[in-house]
C-alpha cells in the first residue's frame, strides 16, 4: 500500500467514526480531496455557516445532543441525522420561541423552511443552513407544542425579520459564552463531530454538553472509558491544529485558538436526569 493511498484509507477510517458517515463515503471523500490526514473532517465553507453551526451546538444542552445520530460536513448546505423517536426533542431545544414571561429559548434567528423536498434550519439573515435528514420516509417536523402559539413561535410562518429578542441575543456582550469566532469555529467543529460524542453517551445514554463554566465547552461522559474514547477521538479527527492531538489520548483539554473544550467524567448518579429521558434499550443508569 502506497504512503498516499494509506493517508487516504487512515483520513476515510477517521472521518467515519467521527461523523457517522458511510465508510464508502468517507473513502470517496478522500479519493477526491475534500478530506485529507491533516484535515479529516471537512470545517464549514464561511464564518457565518461556523456561527450557525456554532448555535445549534450550543442550544443542545443536556442529553439532547443524543436525539441526532450523524453528520455530513460539507463545507456548504451540510446534514444532521435525526434519531427516529427523537426529532421533535431536538427541535424544541433549537427553533427559537418566547415563553410566557417573554423569555427567549432556542437558536435565535432560526427558521425551520421547505426546500426541494427536504427540510432545512436556516438562518433568518445570512445564507448560512443545515438540512435535517428523518430515516423515516415522508417526515414532516413537528414540535411538543411548549413554544406556543401565534407569535411566541418565532421560527413559524416565513418570519424573517428578527424579533427583538432574537437581535438582542444575537449581539450579546464579550463575557464567557458570547459568540467569538474562535468558538464558532470549535463548536462548529464539535457538532462536525457529532459521531463521537454521541458513541460516548450511547452505553447509559447521557452525555452531558455545558457551556457555563470557564471553559466555553465541558463535555461530561457517564464513564471513564466513554471520556477516554471521546478524547482520543477528537484528537485524532484534530479538532485542533495540533501535532500533539494526534497522541493516544486521555481525558483533558483541547485549545482551538483562544477558544477550550473540556472532556471529564463522572458516575452516573451525577448527572441531572430531565423528566422523560431516554435511554437505549439495555441501558444501566
Amino acid at each position: 500500500m502506497s504512503r498516499r493511498t494509506d493517508n487516504r484509507h487512515r483520513a476515510a477510517t477517521i472521518c467515519r467514526a467521527a461523523t457517522g458517515l458511510a465508510h464508502r463515503t468517507c473513502v470517496r471523500w478522500a479519493a477526491d480531496g475534500l478530506i485529507t490526514r491533516h484535515r479529516p473532517v471537512p470545517d464549514a465553507g464561511t464564518p457565518q455557516q461556523q456561527a450557525l453551526e456554532a448555535r445549534l451546538f450550543a442550544a443542545l444542552a443536556g442529553g439532547t445532543v443524543l436525539a441526532l445520530t450523524a453528520v455530513m460536513p460539507s463545507r456548504t448546505d451540510p446534514a444532521l441525522a435525526l434519531h427516529a423517536d427523537r426529532a421533535r426533542e431536538f427541535l424544541d431545544a433549537v427553533l427559537p420561541r418566547l415563553d410566557g414571561a417573554g423569555v427567549l429559548h432556542g437558536v435565535p434567528g432560526l427558521r425551520l423552511v421547505p426546500d426541494s423536498g427536504s427540510w432545512w434550519l436556516a438562518d433568518a439573515v445570512d445564507r448560512a443552513r443545515v438540512r435535517l435528514v428523518h430515516p423515516r420516509p415522508g417526515w414532516q417536523p413537528g414540535t411538543s407544542g411548549r413554544e406556543g402559539g401565534g407569535p411566541d413561535r418565532l421560527w413559524s410562518g416565513g418570519r424573517r425579520a428578527l424579533h427583538p429578542a432574537e437581535e438582542a441575543a444575537r449581539n450579546g456582550g464579550a463575557g464567557r459564552g458570547a459568540a467569538s469566532p474562535d468558538r464558532d469555529l470549535l463548536f462548529s467543529r464539535t457538532l462536525r463531530r457529532l459521531r463521537l460524542i454521541v458513541d460516548a453517551g450511547a452505553q447509559h445514554g447521557w452525555v452531558n454538553l455545558d457551556t457555563t463554566t470557564s471553559y466555553d465547552l465541558v463535555v461530561d461522559c457517564c464513564c471513564a472509558s466513554g471520556a477516554l474514547k471521546l478524547m482520543r477521538g477528537l484528537r485524532q479527527s484534530l479538532l485542533a491544529e495540533d501535532p500533539e492531538d494526534d497522541g493516544p489520548g486521555y481525558p483533558g483539554d483541547i485549545d482551538v485558538g483562544g477558544a477550550s473544550v473540556a472532556v471529564r467524567h463522572a458516575t452516573c448518579g451525577s448527572f441531572p436526569q430531565p423528566a422523560g429521558a431516554w435511554y437505549p434499550q439495555g441501558a444501566t443508569c
